[in-house]
């Protein structure tokens, strides 16, 4: 059955807790040499389709699909023809072929399809990219492949969300505390600075998944960098769905007094948008949130993730990205093992 992986939130908990848990079986599995327990999804084939650069996305899936013996394509929609995605259209302009076509020809190909299309330029030669941030959180690439092709789609990144990145954290943490030990936990997601205007899919989903997880989420940013209403109320009614709660603040200190996860993300002021030259200027203001070792001595002996790439000593400090209780190369691990789970939940091996 056709299942789409979009934010996450389609998925409900018990099944989000399986294929974590698979993904963790998978590893353990892999460490002791037991490939055999791995799922055999020969003459399974899935397409990968990348608008944007990639590092960890891209060689996650890659790798863990080829541990599961199944057959990837992976192809740039920059070597293909430019899709429209708006439906009603009059294609008398340079996109030329609609999304409705070439989604259902390529479910002909593949048994899953995964895209990656973010579509936030934050620079001010290349604007035209998205015309508003309304047309920027419909989020169309990703929603209009999932309507129209008749296998499952996975969301490798879209204007909104960024749940892969999101599955592969709930894991690491699950790896610590336990699939229901992380329910109450404190985790705290911290706004950063950095020199570009960052995209809001990642932290979406950083919020997002661990209230549906029932912890107690606290996010920290400054003024002005308020992250999507409908994201914001789809993430509180999550939380009181699983027990947990989900909390805003400016006030970095407080967020992290009591912390066991601080994750730090950098994104932009939606305020500005397409005002990026004004955007990087209050953006400046803000360089103190850098997080260092003595804003982690507030928390209780919290552990530390980023998604990675992650600029060392703006965002965060090299005391702190290479401390005990910095869990950054096993999340960027995780990727692997939490989409090889995902990909096997889809197509019914788990």
């Amino acid at each position: 059955m056709k299942k789409d992986f979009i934010s996450g939130a389609e998925f409900p908990l018990s099944e989000l807790k399986r294929i974590i848990s698979a993904g963790i079986a998978y590893k353990q599995a892999a460490l002791e040499g037991r490939y055999e327990a791995l799922p055999d999804l020969s003459h399974k084939i899935v397409t990968l389709l990348f608008a944007n650069p990639s590092l960890r996305t891209r060689l996650s899936f890659e790798s863990g699909l080829k541990k599961m013996r199944a057959g990837v394509n992976i192809m740039n929609t920059g070597d293909s023809w430019q899709f429209e995605y708006q439906d009603g259209v009059v294609m008398d302009g340079g996109k030329q072929e609609h999304i409705k076509d070439a989604a259902r020809v390529i479910s002909q190909y593949t048994d899953v399809l995964g895209l990656r299309n973010s579509e936030l330029i934050t620079t001010a030669a290349s604007q035209n990219s998205v015309s508003s941030y309304e047309s920027l959180r419909a989020d169309q690439p990703i929603r209009q492949l999932a309507k129209y092709a008749t296998k499952s789609v996975i969301n490798m990144e879209s204007n909104m969300y960024h749940p892969c990145q999101a599955l592969a954290d709930m894991m690491t943490m699950v790896e610590r505390f336990g699939v229901d030990g992380v329910q109450k936990k404190k985790y705290v997601l911290t706004w950063a600075p950095h020199p570009k205007a960052l995209p809001l899919a990642t932290p979406h989903s950083q919020f997002l998944m661990p209230a549906m997880f029932g912890m107690n989420v606290v996010v920290a940013h400054p003024e002005g960098f308020d992250l999507d209403p409908e994201v914001v109320a789809l993430a509180k009614v999550e939380a009181e769905k699983s027990g947990g709660t989900l909390s805003f603040t400016q006030d970095q200190a407080e967020a992290f007094s009591g912390a066991e996860v601080v994750v730090a993300k950098s994104w932009a002021s939606m305020r500005y948008f397409g005002r990026w030259d004004e955007e990087k200027t209050h953006r400046a203001k803000f360089t103190d949130w850098t997080v260092d070792a003595a804003k982690m001595q507030l928390t209780r002996n919290a552990y530390f993730m980023h998604c990675l790439p992650v600029r060392r000593n703006v965002v965060v400090t090299d005391e702190v990205l290479d401390s005990e209780r910095s869990l950054i190369i096993q999340e960027a691990e995780n990727r692997m093992w939490a989409q090889m789970g995902l990909v096997a939940y889809l197509l019914d091996t788990l």
